[in-house]
């Protein structure tokens, strides 16, 4: 047989090779988003982990719900510093979320409750500084977040509750919705 009549073998072996090699491509693709998306979700979670952090809250949490900015204020700089602490660092996750760099489920199963307790005792304080530094933005990330989270109806139970009936999964179907699912 002659070197021409296997010529359209030699082509469609090809094109079968590009469409393989573009689906293998499209799927490592999307691998390496998923990769990213969990270790930036990670990253941003471990970064709430710091003792500087940890001392911020402890001290925002002494604080009764609604506290006025003048309880803040008269609290001393210290409390004014966790105050600052604590919006900025949910300032930029509220940014992250809002770029669907960090899925928002994640932060909530995971700071949601910090979040929601620190607003709750300071929102007043947020408004007030909004007006001395003559800004809107002050605090503006850290209300989104804030906002977005108090509409999920779940939180309105504990983690112990909502997730009772969980079970982790076999193996095999672990490493399935792991590749192929989201």
């Amino acid at each position: 047989m002659p070197v021409q009549d296997y010529l359209p073998y030699f082509q469609l072996a090809a094109q079968i090779g590009i469409v393989v090699g573009t689906l293998f491509a499209g799927y490592q693709i999307i691998m390496a988003e998923r990769g990213r998306r969990e270790q930036a979700a990670i990253q941003t979670v471990t970064a709430f982990n710091t003792q500087e952090f940890r001392d911020a809250f402890a001290k925002i949490y002494t604080l009764p719900l609604g506290a006025s900015a003048q309880h803040v204020r008269d609290a001393g700089a210290d409390m004014e510093d966790a105050a600052t602490t604590i919006m900025m660092t949910f300032e930029m996750m509220g940014v992250l979320v809002h770029s669907r760099m960090v899925p928002i489920e994640t932060v909530d199963q995971a700071i949601g409750g910090f979040l929601r307790e620190s607003w709750r005792r300071l929102e007043k304080y947020v408004a007030w500084k909004r007006a001395e530094v003559q800004s809107v933005r002050w605090g503006e990330w850290y209300q989104w977040l804030f906002e977005h989270l108090a509409v999920n109806p779940r939180r309105a139970i504990g983690a112990y509750e909502a997730f009772r009936s969980w079970q982790p999964e076999p193996y095999g179907q672990w490493l399935s919705h792991r590749l192929f699912k989201r």
